[in-house]
């Protein structure tokens, strides 16, 4: 009776020890063993920002002469030349209060996300602009262009000599 419990007792620890061996051997399983699988499934999102000036626009698009973008717009392919036309449906914003009548030379900021692939979850010889998806855009707002400085006027008091005494 002791040999019989004695070799149920050493089946039974084979089989712990064996089970949890087979269950990391699995591709996919736990920790590092995911790799690409797991970290190349979510699409990265990233800001989208280009800033110009307004050269034409209509209830559906803007089109701007690109002054400054970040990094993901020059990257993506989307600013190929100096202007830049952008749909504007129900993100565009006319100044501060709304009402604003834009013109040409109108400062235009436009903000979004753009989805990103990552460089070792992109196809074997993919451009860097072929990562980037198409940009989201959020919000197009369209503000007055700087007022252009103009020198402050001297009065009097300010030209005359002080006294000496």
């Amino acid at each position: 009776m002791k040999t019989v419990s004695r070799i149920a007792a050493l089946a039974v620890a084979a089989a712990l020890v064996v089970a949890p061996a087979s269950a990391l051997a699995v591709k996919g399983g736990q920790g590092k063993a995911q790799g690409k699988v797991k970290s190349c499934a979510k699409t990265l999102t990233r800001g989208y920002q280009v800033t110009g000036t307004l050269v034409s626009w209509t209830e559906d698009s803007v089109t701007l002469t690109v002054t400054s973008a970040n990094r993901h717009a020059r990257n993506s392919g989307e600013l190929a030349g100096e202007t830049y036309t952008v749909a504007t449906t129900d993100v565009l914003k006319l100044g501060n209060d709304g009402a604003a009548v834009p013109s040409v030379g109108d400062r235009v900021k436009v903000k979004g996300r753009i989805a990103v692939t990552k460089k070792r979850c992109a196809d074997e010889g993919a451009s860097l602009e072929d990562r980037y998806l198409a940009p989201d855009v959020t919000r197009v707002t369209i503000s007055d262009r700087e007022p252009e400085a103009t020198a402050p006027e001297t009065t009097e008091s300010e030209t005359t000599e002080p006294e000496t005494t």
